[in-house]
């Protein structure tokens, strides 16, 4: 199991839940060549350089936005509605490998296409989210499970912030404190100025973070690996 980043769809883990979460997206009637895990698979530290530049283009960029609006459709026909029932269905069960954080999954993704979401769905995530494993800096990897901090407050400001028909952009920055990113604050949150691999909104939350962040803050010439 592999993490490059500390955000939602930066871990293996996170991607191979959302790839599993397509498979039934197709068995519900979706359409195979456009599925929920396409809209997040720019975070893949291990895609090809080819694919990488090519996400960075204007052609994937309208590709992309076409790809959202297809597979909202698809979501909002009733298969939203039945992977939420499905994965509900098995949260707690004691055999199903992180059944609770594969719920937070669903919904972020739902939230990645700018689905509809029920106000009971909304709630359900919100009281997912203290239940889930959150690591505050590296972990072992049969330990780092669930969120690590940044990406837990970038999936509360997703839940708060969100509007049906907004797709919600787990790629571009957001505040490593609150999760909030430049549509709920008006401006894009800055980067550290030391490690440049964290933003904040303002200087407070830079300030609130701080005691958890400095253990990570490096320069990019003092990184010897990039497993975080």
């Amino acid at each position: 199991m592999g993490r490059w980043g500390h955000r939602l769809f930066e871990a293996d883990a996170d991607i191979d839940f959302a790839c599993d979460i397509s498979g039934d997206f197709v068995m519900m009637g979706g359409t195979e060549d456009l599925v929920p895990s396409n809209l997040i698979h720019q975070t893949d530290m291990l895609a090809p350089p080819e694919a990488k530049d090519y996400y960075k283009t204007e052609e994937y960029r309208l590709k992309l936005d076409d790809d959202i609006v297809s597979i909202r459709n698809q979501l909002d026909s009733g298969i939203g509605d039945k992977l939420f029932d499905k994965y509900r269905a098995k949260e707690n069960n004691l055999d199903e490998f992180e059944g609770q954080y594969q719920v937070i999954i669903v919904g972020a993704l739902m939230m990645r296409a700018g689905a509809n979401i029920s106000k009971e769905q909304l709630q359900h995530l919100r009281d997912l989210v203290p239940k889930i494993d959150c690591q505050y800096g590296y972990a072992l990897p049969f330990r780092d499970l669930g969120f690590r901090d940044p990406g837990k407050a970038q999936f509360l400001a997703a839940l708060d912030n969100y509007q049906p028909g907004a797709p919600r952009d787990y790629l571009e920055p957001s505040c490593f404190h609150c999760g909030k990113v430049r549509a709920d604050i008006g401006k894009a949150p800055k980067g550290c100025g030391r490690c440049e691999q964290a933003w904040y909104c303002n200087v407070d939350c830079q300030r609130a973070h701080w005691k958890v962040h400095k253990p990570q803050c490096k320069h990019l010439n003092e990184v010897r690996i990039l497993n975080v």
